[in-house]
């Protein structure tokens, strides 16, 4: 699969040392192998324990860090700046933009920001397509898009359902019934 924004977080990350992987509606895509829907930008996903070198790596870039439920954004220049609740980071140069949210992982397992209860094995979460790329499992990022699904975030749970194996929706499942139990793709996994 070929896109500019695909080949420009590549290029991108190319020497960063730690892992990374691309998240939001771009985990789904790269997943089914095909470009399902226009994107408006590529979020990437980094471990908590690594945001000291996401500071050395994007040296020169102007950094952000968003305050959680106060929709605004205040300079990052020390990992002290991202302390809990802070998790999402947005990088600034010229015309390009990044937004890298930070995930924490306890022993082998990643644990979901919104409920620390609900965990994933690393081996699970990693993911890469065939040429590489590395980017996180799609059921992650659709229990995070299930607390307050836009069409977009219902348009990749109907991309992605048919590609789902047993413990996807297994797993899927338990995080809805959760974080929300009302939602509309329950019905969906339950058939």
């Amino acid at each position: 699969m070929i896109h500019s924004d695909l080949d420009f977080i590549r290029d991108e990350m190319r020497d960063f040392p730690k892992p990374w992987f691309i998240a939001g509606g771009w985990a789904v895509d790269l997943a089914l192998g095909r470009v399902t829907r226009a994107h408006e930008d590529i979020d990437i996903c980094v471990y908590r324990e690594d945001a000291g070198e996401v500071l050395r790596y994007f040296d020169g870039w102007a950094i952000k860090v968003a305050i959680p439920g106060e929709h605004r954004l205040v300079d990052c220049e020390q990992v002290n700046d991202l302390l809990l609740p802070r998790y999402c980071l947005h990088l600034f140069r010229e015309n390009n933009f990044i937004e890298i949210m930070l995930t924490e992982r306890k022993g082998e397992n990643v644990l979901f920001r919104k409920n620390k209860e609900i965990t994933m094995s690393v081996t699970d979460f990693e993911r890469y397509d065939r040429e590489g790329r590395p980017f996180v499992n799609p059921v992650w990022q659709l229990l995070f898009k299930s607390l307050s699904p836009r069409d977009k975030d219902n348009d990749d749970f109907t991309n992605y359902f048919p590609d789902m194996n047993h413990q996807e929706k297994q797993w899927l499942t338990e995080g809805l019934r959760l974080m929300n139990p009302d939602s509309e793709w329950l019905q969906r996994l339950s058939v």
